[in-house]
């Protein structure tokens, strides 16, 4: 925001000095984007190099500014700019397969930074000092461009990369609890728990078959019917669009009849809302805790093979998990 202002004030008033102090607040951009990122990922923030490069940077600019040495000043600058950009995009693709549709945006706008600083640095080398103001009026243009495609980019990125790290927290926040309510049940050896996986039937094909508004209504009709069909005293957690976990206290004939009425929720049809027509099944695993055990990571492992079985067998049903299910999982 300061340097977009700042490069208003120096076209009007035609002010070298005001200008090259926005180009190197707007090439700061970068170095700070990376020690942010290395801050929310844990890492160790190395903050020497980002804080040198933000008080030489305008230093040289501004002293520079109007002079014979500002062009290869500035080229230094933006080479170490550069760096940085090159240093967000290592950040972000190392490490991180979950996410890579997430962070594919500021990472390829950071390598295009780090392609286009080194052409225009070869350029200039074999241009020599040819054409000093054309390089001059070229690079303030790529830099221009440069910081609203960059800006865009990291906008993107890091918001849904925020978004994206508060969900997976949240689930961890859900599964930590399930699991100190199971280590309790056991303690008082409390058998009837369960956990059951709810996945909704051939979602690829449901997608293909809706637009991308009506697929979202769906998802979130079969989560609502989930909710709907639990006793208050459950536990949902939406792991995924077209899966939840659900922690459940019950007997057997209890359990029974809370996933009939889910099933029967899901599979039918809506006929006041956009999607009609298309009937959604799901596939239940249940696994419980006199047969597989407390643990909940294990609980869970064992209602997803009862789940794929489920699946495997035609959908629109549920399957009980067994000793054989928790050996393959």
């Amino acid at each position: 925001m300061l340097a977009a202002y700042l490069w208003l004030a120096g076209q009007q008033t035609e002010e070298p000095v005001l200008r090259g102090a926005a180009s190197a607040l707007m090439l700061c951009f970068e170095p700070l984007v990376w020690i942010g990122l290395r801050m929310h990922l844990g890492r160790r923030a190395r903050w020497w190099p980002v804080v040198v490069f933000i008080l030489v940077s305008p230093t040289l600019l501004v002293a520079t500014a109007g002079s014979v040495w500002y062009l290869p000043s500035f080229q230094l600058v933006f080479l170490g700019s550069a760096v940085f950009a090159g240093l967000v995009a290592y950040e972000l693709l190392r490490d991180r397969p979950a996410v890579r549709d997430i962070v594919l945006p500021l990472a390829l706008a950071s390598c295009g930074f780090v392609v286009v600083a080194v052409v225009s640095a070869v350029s200039a080398l074999v241009s020599g000092g040819a054409g000093t103001e054309a390089q001059l009026s070229a690079l303030r243009g790529m830099n221009a461009v440069g910081t609203v495609v960059v800006s865009t980019c990291a906008a993107f990125t890091l918001v849904l990369l925020v978004r994206s790290e508060q969900k997976t927290r949240d689930a961890d926040d859900i599964a930590d609890r399930a699991r100190r309510r199971l280590r309790k049940a056991e303690a008082q050896n409390d058998l009837p728990w369960s956990v059951l996986d709810i996945r909704l039937d051939d979602p690829a094909d449901l997608r293909e078959a809706s637009t991308g508004s009506a697929f979202a209504m769906i998802v979130d009709r079969f989560h609502h019917d989930i909710q709907e069909g639990l006793p208050a005293s459950a536990d949902a957690d939406r792991v995924a669009d077209g899966r939840a976990i659900v922690v459940i206290r019950g007997g057997d004939e209890s359990v029974r009849h809370h996933l009939r009425g889910i099933l029967t929720r899901i599979s039918v049809i809506d006929r006041e809302t956009a999607v009609t027509g298309i009937r959604s099944s799901a596939s239940i695993g249940w696994a419980t805790a006199s047969v597989v055990g407390y643990d909940y990571d294990a609980l869970v492992a064992a209602a997803g093979r009862a789940a794929v079985r489920a699946r495997d067998a035609g959908g629109d049903q549920w399957k009980r998990a067994t000793a054989a299910d928790l050996t393959s999982a």
